[in-house]
């Protein structure tokens, strides 16, 4: 395992098992922003870091996800799958991997399985934590357009129809004020209505519970998350 770092503690595989990926895998060492994978793409090998760290992204506008060191893996998930990128790969900074072609990773896997349970172990983990930085994600922008919303109200930048507090602003202009995106925006709002909170029309939206928006900007989320 000439050159691999020896902090073991990071390590999903053991010596030997790295030593095996080896014979059958190639190093690539590569700048910083090279793209090692793009989301989409066919999933036909994996990266062992060995130096440096990679950027993981997803979606458009792309959103960093992770960042992955030495000892980690990437790309395994796809090939063990058969399924196309879920993410994007990126060198942050000067980094050496190993290369490893789909076909030797899946025939490694078969006769390894203590580094097949090690890497279904880390798919599994990663798959939380990603789960928690979106509900996380979104908890923040619930309360940045809450916050919006009460500041509108508060500082009547709006009409009182029916007795309900009624501000003439589309979603996108929603969006722009609390900063979030407009997918984000529509979709905190859709939770605002069903949890009865606002109402909505054409160009307006009409605050039916004021009270719950100052709860919810001060920290309390929708039980809706």
């Amino acid at each position: 395992m000439a050159g691999v770092p020896v902090d073991e503690s990071r390590w999903l595989l053991d010596e030997e098992e790295i030593h095996t990926l080896e014979g059958v895998g190639s190093v690539l060492r590569r700048g910083d922003g090279h793209v090692f994978m793009r989301e989409g793409e066919a999933s036909d090998f994996l990266l062992l870091i060995r130096k440096g760290h990679v950027k993981v992204t997803s979606g458009q506008p792309a959103r960093i996800i992770a960042f992955r060191g030495p000892g980690e893996t990437v790309g395994e998930l796809g090939v063990i799958d058969d399924e196309p990128r879920s993410a994007t790969v990126i060198a942050w900074g000067d980094v050496e991997v190993l290369h490893v072609p789909a076909a030797e990773l899946l025939k490694f896997l078969d006769q390894h399985r203590r580094a097949e349970r090690a890497l279904h172990a880390a798919v599994r983990k990663r798959l939380a934590q990603a789960t928690r930085k979106i509900s996380d994600s979104d908890l923040a922008m619930e309360r940045r357009i809450a916050k919006a919303l009460t500041e509108l109200v508060r500082n009547d930048i709006c009409e009182v129809v029916d007795g309900v507090p009624t501000v003439r602003l589309s979603q996108k202009d929603l969006a722009s004020l609390s900063g979030s995106s407009l997918e984000a925006t529509k979709k905190i709002v859709r939770v605002f209505k069903e949890s009865g909170l606002v109402d909505t029309g054409r160009l307006l939206l009409r605050v039916t519970d004021p009270e719950a928006l100052r709860r919810i900007a001060g920290g309390h989320p929708t039980s809706s998350w």
